[in-house]
């Protein structure tokens, strides 16, 4: 009798950002299971890229803080003599690379598999950019951005814009009257709902120079600021470089 071929279990590693493992533990605390999922089914290996922020150690564990630009979290790792190596060197304001799982119990954070510092900043760009590819391929998609007809201006309107005349598009709401200087909070509103709408299906974001283009007559400090904001609440983050924006 033959034997059947041994079915080897294959597990995931899951990039994702500490955002979405807030967005994953606030549903978890609503529901009536109270397990955490995320993009629909329970996590297996997670994969974080961040920054460093405190970082204690001691006898068996370091415990602690990463951010990530979408959030903070706190993170433990229980370290063995063998394992001691792979700490050596680390501490805060050093980019690392860690997979792991969440925890909820005593407090939510996160429970470190491996860690190793990050080689090049490509890495925590690259990171994100798997982030969102992913959620776009665990959410039905393709996994690959289809291209959509453009709906910012093209180059010959832009010129127009710079003229003060307002270049035709099909989502009229959106559009800025050349008389009225959007600011503060009203600002940071309508560029956040511009990287919702315009960002969609591409995973680099979009360019500075678009979004104050977007905006303008509003001063260039003034959209730097308003997208500098929206970074720091946790609800917009650079992607490939510093000039490129997208949000969650």
């Amino acid at each position: 009798m033959a034997k059947k071929p041994r079915q080897e279990e294959k597990q995931t590693v899951l990039p994702v950002s500490i955002r979405l493992l807030e967005t994953a533990a606030a549903q978890a605390a609503a529901s009536e299971s109270g397990s955490i999922s995320i993009h629909g089914s329970e996590p297996g290996m997670l994969l974080l890229v961040a920054v460093v922020d405190a970082w204690v150690q001691q006898s068996m564990s370091v415990e602690f803080r990463i951010n990530d630009g979408t959030g903070r979290l706190k993170a433990r790792y229980y370290i063995t003599d063998r394992q001691l190596k792979d700490v050596e060197g680390l501490g805060a304001g050093q980019y690392v690379s860690l997979f792991g799982n969440v925890r909820t119990a005593p407090e939510f954070h996160f429970a470190v598999a491996g860690i190793r510092p990050v080689r090049t900043a490509d890495e925590v760009s690259y990171h994100m950019i798997e982030v969102v590819h992913t959620v776009m391929k665990l959410q039905g998609g393709s996994g690959t951005a289809q291209p959509k007809s453009p709906k910012t201006p093209e180059p010959k309107k832009l010129e127009s814009l710079s003229n003060g005349a307002i270049p035709a598009s099909s989502t009229p709401e959106l559009q800025t009257p050349v008389n009225t200087v959007l600011e503060g909070a009203a600002l940071r509103t309508a560029v956040l709902d511009y990287l919702k709408t315009e960002g969609d299906g591409r995973p680099e974001g979009l360019e500075f120079d678009a979004v104050y283009t977007r905006f303008q007559p509003a001063a260039s400090a003034s959209v730097r600021g308003a997208l500098d904001h929206l970074v720091d609440a946790g609800d917009v983050f650079t992607t490939i470089d510093d000039v490129h924006y997208s949000c969650v």
